[in-house]
């Protein structure tokens, strides 16, 4: 709205109530510039209340000494509605008793200064007459009432000083800026504000208004980010649609293979029996035959001896068959019980997608009702600015401009504020089936590599950790030949997908791992914790210094894991302490490890528990039960039994059947993985990797053609993939 607008082209919903609707009578601006009837404000907040809501934007104001009445009045809008007034009462009737002649007549002018009607024979001499002087600036002529180029500032122009609030009789003539910019007169000075700052008010305005614009310059920088949101969020709305849909397509889909291929295996089973009876009973009826033979001679003699053994062959046989049936009987109950588990537990995750999609639509319309507020607020705020500065009026800046300035530094600082985790919304996490649900699970390892291919990354660069999700991306860490950190996205071949450098000190240790779809924990040496995004490569960090209160001086951290549950990162330190933050990097808590465990070199989330691997002393690995600040040891991890006493655990993994898989190395240089079991830590498969020393990373990723174990060296770049069977 600049200062050449004109007053026609003023929305009326900016003179409007917004609680009778109606146009706005002795408007009452509250901080957040929203503005209300006194007379409406007086009948929303109780007598006594210390707070008002604002009606609109919902913020909660302490109310000055005098309650509602002692709000600032909106005097810019006051001003505007006067003379919208003025204008309509005389198109109404006009027919005015003239403040000179004191004759009813048709009105030619108004008076300001003399806040009353004028003739045309006296708006005449008031206009010219020297005793009118100090008023000649103040009159106005009603046939410009209409005039489509009567502007803010032309209306502004008309009004005379505010009258001072010690002195009603005098008019004020300095603005008193240790008393908020009170306007004054000027035997004020000599009294009650005796000692004050004082500025003349034209020189006073001018620097508020410079600050104004400055301030709303700085302001519409951010204008395009306020608006986008709500669009991000409308997206965000979509994709949450859009994945429920997904995931619930892929767990009914599930469920239809697991039911087609139980049903096969039924089938198979049933007919393996069949050919088990026939084959025994073409055994037998071979057995029969050759022991007929063999008794024939013998049947003259003894006869009854025959009939026995064949009384015998029957029997065995009717055994081994019974024996068949029953095993396939306990066989079609188990896949049938399996199948069963499954179905109800597809139902539960089923109802936990919808749930999580109630909840996030439910967190989604609060993003979006709030960012409706901050444009709604964005453009009351433009929208009072502009009209101030168009309005030029000097007494009204002074007072107005410091509560605009204040209102606008809020607004910007809601809108700089990072954005909220719509990725985190705009999905639903679920957990793996519960063990023994999934009717064949994978049960083992590869017997060999079943392929090493070179990473197609910079000559010189460091692999330091690796992890990947269940749609098969593949995320590495480590250092560039340049010794900074770096993180990568690969493919399967070892092809580089994307790669940017991340904020961790030169020959620093770099771990990640996935909280969402699209964001990766991690940490860097140096105490950085951070999140990174490989959709649109964008990356935030704190350190942890920063945001623990009382962290000791030398802790360090050197291992991350999440738990995509509850949105949580895991930061892991070279010390008993391992510290709980949100997917916006806030500090949650703090658990403090059992003392049989020194420091967390490496750790992963486990169904609800956090597997820990303790590089100092001993190199022992544990599963470990998380309270809210203190932990409990559940069990403790069988060294492998290849061979060899110095076997030491180096990193540690889960696949989405629960198994858990610890890379270990030994000094002679093998390495190996173990499987364990789900209840306690012991050993179920072992697989020797070689005597590399440079494996250094283990992570399960899924695949097309199912789920892979990855292993990274950390010099010679390959990757090492091992199937899960």
């Amino acid at each position: 709205m600049a200062s050449a607008s004109p007053l026609k082209d003023i929305d009326e919903q900016y003179l409007q109530c917004c609680i009778c609707m109606e146009q706005l009578k002795e408007p009452k601006i509250l901080p957040c510039l929203h503005r209300y009837c006194q007379e409406c404000l007086e009948k929303i907040v109780k007598k006594g209340a210390k707070k008002i809501e604002c009606v609109t934007c919902r913020e909660v104001h302490t109310l000055p000494k005098g309650g509602i009445n002692g709000l600032k009045t909106d005097f810019n809008t006051k001003n505007i509605i006067e003379f919208i007034q003025l204008q309509d009462s005389v198109k109404v009737d006009p027919l005015r008793t003239c403040i000179h002649c004191r004759k009813k007549q048709k009105a030619s002018a108004f008076c300001f200064r003399c806040n009353d009607f004028l003739c045309e024979t006296c708006h005449a001499f008031h206009a010219s007459s020297p005793m009118f002087e100090d008023h000649h600036p103040h009159i106005f002529s009603l046939s410009e009432a209409e005039a489509a180029n009567l502007t803010i500032q032309k209306l502004s122009s008309l009004k005379v000083a505010p009258r001072c609030q010690t002195h009603p009789e005098k008019l004020s003539e300095l603005c008193c800026t240790t008393c908020g910019n009170l306007p004054i007169c000027v035997p004020c000075t000599y009294g009650e504000h005796q000692g004050h700052i004082l500025k003349e008010v034209k020189s006073l305005a001018e620097i508020q208004r410079g600050k104004l614009k400055g301030k709303i310059t700085d302001l519409l920088q951010y204008k395009e980010k306020a608006y986008s949101m709500r669009e991000e969020i409308k997206k965000a709305e979509d994709k949450l649609e859009l994945n429920v849909d997904q995931e619930s397509r892929k767990l009914q889909e599930q469920l239809d293979r697991e039911g087609e291929r139980i049903k096969r295996e039924i089938q198979d089973a049933e007919k393996e029996v069949y050919t088990k009876q026939a084959d025994l009973a073409e055994r037998m009826k071979e057995e029969t035959s050759a022991r007929k033979k063999e008794l024939e001679k013998e049947m003259r003699e003894s006869r009854e001896r025959y009939e026995q053994a064949c009384r015998e062959e029957r029997q065995e046989a009717d055994l081994n068959f019974r024996k068949i049936k029953e095993e396939n009987n306990e066989e079609k109950k188990q896949l049938e019980e399996g199948l069963h588990v499954m179905n109800n537990e597809i139902q539960e995750l089923l109802a936990s997608i919808r749930t999580q999609k109630d909840e996030n639509a439910k967190k989604i319309k609060e993003l979006s009702d709030h960012f409706d507020s901050i444009v709604k607020r964005f453009e009351n705020v433009t929208a009072t600015a502009d009209c101030i500065l168009a309005a030029q009026n000097d007494w009204t800046d002074v007072q107005c401009i410091p509560d605009v300035c204040r209102a606008v530094d809020l607004l910007r600082e809601e809108v700089k504020r990072d954005s909220p985790g719509l990725d985190n919304l705009s999905g639903v996490k679920l957990r793996g089936l519960s063990a023994g649900v999934t009717v064949r699970e994978k049960v083992g390892i590869s017997e060999d590599v079943e392929s090493i291919v070179d990473l197609h990354i910079e000559e010189g660069m460091y692999i330091d950790d690796i992890t990947g999700n269940e749609d098969g991306t593949i995320v590495i860490t480590g250092l560039t030949s340049a010794y900074q950190t770096y993180i990568a996205v690969i493919t399967m071949g070892g092809s580089l997908q994307q790669r940017n450098i991340l904020p961790g000190p030169a020959w620093s240790s770099v771990r990640c791992s996935f909280l969402s779809q699209y964001l990766i924990a991690v940490i860097c040496d140096g105490n950085q914790i951070g999140i990174y995004n490989i959709r649109d490569q964008s990356q935030k960090f704190i350190n942890l210094s920063g945001v623990i209160m009382n962290c000791p001086t030398n802790q360090q951290v050197c291992s991350v894991t999440t738990d995509p549950v509850n949105d949580h990162i895991i930061v892991g330190c070279y010390s008993r302490d391992v510290y709980v933050f949100s997917s916006k990097l806030e500090h949650v808590n703090t658990i403090k490890l059992p003392d049989v465990i020194q420091q967390a070199t490496d750790i992963a989330m486990y169904k609800g528990n956090l597997l820990v691997y303790d590089s100092s002393g001993t190199h022992k690995a544990f599963a470990v039960a998380l309270k809210q600040t203190a932990s409990e040891v559940k069990y403790e991890f069988t060294k492998p039994t290849l061979g060899g006493s110095d076997w030491y655990p180096l990193r540690v993994c889960t696949d989405q059947t629960d198994y858990i898989y610890l890379l270990w190395k030994e000094g002679g240089g093998r390495s190996s993985i173990v499987q364990y079991t789900k209840d306690g830590g012991q050993i179920k498969l072992e697989r020797e990797v070689g005597r590399s020393h440079d494996i250094r990373a283990i992570t399960a990723v899924q695949t097309k053609q199912g789920e892979k174990l990855l292993l990274p060296t950390l010099q010679t770049k390959k990757l090492l993939t091992y199937g899960l069977t």
